[in-house]
């Protein structure tokens, strides 16, 4: 009854405290947590000040005094992570003058899974996805929620930007990128979700030499300025005219940055920070564990800084979640605080998106378990705790391989023979050490099974003897999932895991017009100022779209080089 009271107490206020937040966006407007953030981690479920209702996120505009410095450059980036350092980068490639802020003590990695649409390596296998289904599956996805301009942008220039990252890994002989395909969307099942073979993956000479490393050695190399521990606070602007950025030093120093081109903000979006996601996404929360550090680094920072200035915000606030954290059968999203994926095993449950049968706590299965990652996240706020089991056999291996699975869930190497992220010859290994670890359960029989997992006994054996028969009969008369994915689950030793979200980032930002000029609710443009990855929005709407795989990173460094491109005049 306690954790009942804290749950509705939790989202009443949250879901009131949303209203005014979309209020506020209509008038002015997969990370895993680290190590030193978990020690920081408090109840998400909480406000920052022990409150169950949402805090005044946003805050009034900070006065930081006169600056001691005055720093002049022609491009200034903010945010040295995959937007920012390919925006440095390409700014310093088309010769600009470039400095890029960055408040931690390192340059963040390029995202590996880069979607593109039109590539070389696509041609060259022909295997290019189809434009049209593209636009049509991600505006559907959306419910046309977005900017469909701003999805043309990646769609026309995706294939330039990674056809550009190739040819520099290639060059600087540093690696190899390769494109993950050999399968295309199916439209003739009218059960299956189609998947568009999008996906780009770097293969690195040195594991130890990735683009956390090299790419600030090139900027260094073409002149550029990384100033690490330098934490951007707000804009300087006239009107609609932005003339400079304040940041202060590791010493607390202000100091005014000056672009004469252009400034670009790369700085993410607000994972990280607890009263927006509580404010904003409070659905988002009630399927998380308990234990997400809210000390993070990615807090909305360039959000705030362009609310302050009256720039609109999404009124559909979304995110990017994974059905990827693993808790002990004894927990819930509201007691876990050591899920698998946290700091100390530094693994997340990537097999948790196979499509093996999945239940709820009463031992019933709820939905069609072949879906996009998200899916039964949602499908799993309408059960018991916001969670499910995850339930495989000792067939496992041979049932991903039939599953097919794409992107960052696929474990054996794709058709065409790049290789897949997850690996499955390490796979037994690794669910070994879960099971050791009190996560992962393994019974000789289904009842050991549900007894371990805390679920009813004869309710869960009913489920899965049903499940085989549909199995059997090749046709799930109960939820559809296809026929090549629909395997019965009778081979012992039984495996089960409780399960839960993981949320990896926000998608919802800042408006942005093509030029990625931010604006106003009138849709009048901030000039002198682009925005490119998770702190702009229009893109994405409601969920992450993981029918194609790279997406969030292909559009980040698309518009990375798009908005470089702007400030240079450019237009392809």
């Amino acid at each position: 009854m306690g954790n009942e009271l804290t749950r509705r107490s939790f989202l009443q206020g949250a879901l009131a405290t949303t209203a005014g937040a979309a209020t506020l966006g209509l008038l002015g407007s997969c990370a895993p947590a680290s190590g030193s953030d978990a020690a920081n981690a408090v109840d998400p479920h909480e406000s920052s000040s022990g409150a169950t209702e949402a805090t005044d996120w946003l805050g009034e505009e900070p006065d930081v005094g006169e600056p001691q410095e005055t720093v002049e450059c022609e491009v200034l980036v903010i945010g040295a992570g995959s937007g920012g350092m390919v925006a440095t980068m390409t700014a310093l490639e088309m010769g600009f003058k470039t400095i890029t802020l960055e408040k931690t003590g390192a340059a963040s990695m390029v995202r590996d899974d880069i979607g593109g649409i039109g590539t070389k390596l696509q041609q060259a296998e022909n295997n290019v996805p189809d434009a049209a289904a593209c636009l049509h599956y991600l505006t559907m996805y959306a419910a046309n929620d977005i900017d469909q301009r701003l999805v043309k942008i990646w769609l026309e220039e995706s294939a330039e930007a990674v056809d550009w990252y190739a040819d520099l890994l290639e060059r600087r002989a540093v690696g190899k990128l390769l494109f993950e395909g050999g399968y295309s969307a199916d439209f003739s099942d009218p059960t299956a979700h189609p998947k568009f073979p999008t996906g780009h993956s770097p293969v690195w000479n040195d594991p130890d030499r990735t683009s956390t490393t090299v790419w600030p050695e090139y900027v260094k190399e073409l002149g550029g300025d990384i100033r690490y521990q330098t934490s951007f606070v707000k804009f300087e602007h006239d009107d609609h005219a932005v003339t400079a950025a304040l940041a202060k030093d590791e010493d607390e120093r202000v100091i005014r940055f000056v672009a004469s081109k252009g400034i670009i903000l790369a700085t993410g979006g607000y994972q990280h920070n607890i009263d927006m996601l509580r404010a904003l996404q409070p659905q988002t929360l009630a399927s998380m564990p308990a234990g997400y550090a809210s000390a993070g680094l990615t807090a909305g920072d360039g959000i705030k800084a362009c609310l302050w200035m009256g720039c609109a915000f999404d009124e559909t606030h979304a995110c990017m979640v994974f059905d990827r954290t693993g808790m002990y059968p004894d927990e819930t999203p509201l007691t876990c605080t050591e899920g698998l994926g946290w700091p100390e095993l530094k693994k997340q449950v990537r097999f948790g998106s196979q499509a093996w049968l999945k239940v709820n706590l009463n031992g019933e299965r709820f939905a069609n378990e072949s879906a996009p990652y998200d899916y039964i996240v949602h499908a799993a706020a309408y059960q018991p705790e916001h969670c499910w089991c995850t339930i495989w056999d000792a067939n496992y291996l041979e049932h991903m391989k039939q599953f097919e699975t794409v992107g960052c869930a696929r474990h054996y190497p794709y058709p065409n023979g790049a290789p897949s992220d997850g690996k499955y010859e390490t796979l037994p290994d690794t669910i070994s050490e879960w099971e050791q670890a009190g996560f992962v359960q393994k019974a000789d029989t289904l009842e050991e099974l549900a007894q371990k997992l805390n679920i009813p006994p004869d309710a869960f054996a009913r489920t899965v003897e049903r499940y085989n028969e549909l199995a059997r009969a090749g046709h799930d008369d109960d939820f559809y999932k296809e026929p090549y994915r629909l395997i019965a689950l009778d081979e012992p030793p039984y495996y089960g895991l409780r399960t839960c979200s993981r949320l990896l980032c926000t998608l919802d930002g800042i408006h942005v017009d093509t030029s990625l000029r931010p604006v106003d609710a009138q849709g009048k443009p901030f000039e002198g100022l682009h925005l490119v990855g998770d702190v702009s929005g229009g893109f994405f709407a409601h969920s992450y779209p993981n029918l194609f795989t790279g997406l969030a990173s292909g559009r980040t460094m698309t518009f990375a080089r798009h908005a470089v491109r702007a400030i240079a005049g450019e237009t392809l």
